[in-house]
């Protein structure tokens, strides 16, 4: 699917394919500070790149600048939860399902942030997660609560806050019901 940044230029949502590791590396390696301080399902190598995504579980969308082919954001999905979150989200009344609940982190490269590209690749997975029968989406270890920009864009896109909880810093545990 293409779409257009706010900044005019033409972006390529898509699924993330083994050709596009390489990229991903690139990609992750060159986040500014504040964001990799913010993003971190896994480490930044090739070879956690690889590992990660042999895990059948695990599958990612990106954004690339259709001028560059580069990637320009990138959003992991783990079909399921993250077991060390289990009792904590079962605190808040959930019952987890691991079929029908995902686990999503997305991140946007520096340059290209508040430029609509968060919010069309998250419409392009939402198609995609619903298609796969996914009723709800839960936010991988939260979102920290001093990142305004970041709780906004999950408000804004429908997820709620379920709690807090301090791990670096407070955090919100936030889900979107889509089923």
């Amino acid at each position: 699917m293409i779409v257009q940044a706010k900044n005019h230029r033409q972006v390529l949502l898509q699924r993330l394919t083994p050709d596009d590791y390489g990229k991903l590396v690139e990609y992750l390696q060159q986040l500014g500070p504040d964001t990799l301080k913010r993003f971190g399902p896994h480490a930044f190598g090739m070879q956690a790149v690889l590992e990660c995504f042999q895990n059948p579980e695990n599958s990612a969308y990106v954004a690339l600048d259709a001028e560059t082919f580069r990637i320009i954001a990138y959003s992991i999905i783990k079909t399921g939860y993250l077991e060390h979150d289990r009792e904590r989200l079962q605190s808040y009344g959930l019952v987890l399902d691991k079929l029908t609940d995902c686990t999503f982190a997305p991140s946007v490269a520096d340059s290209w942030q508040s430029m609509g590209i968060g919010n069309s690749l998250f419409g392009f997975v939402l198609l995609e997660l619903k298609a796969r029968g996914i009723q709800r989406i839960i936010l991988w270890g939260g979102v920290q609560c001093d990142n305004e920009k970041a709780v906004n864009y999950y408000r804004r896109n429908g997820f709620t806050t379920l709690g807090q909880f301090v791990y670096n810093g407070l955090n919100y545990d936030m889900i979107l019901d889509i089923g």
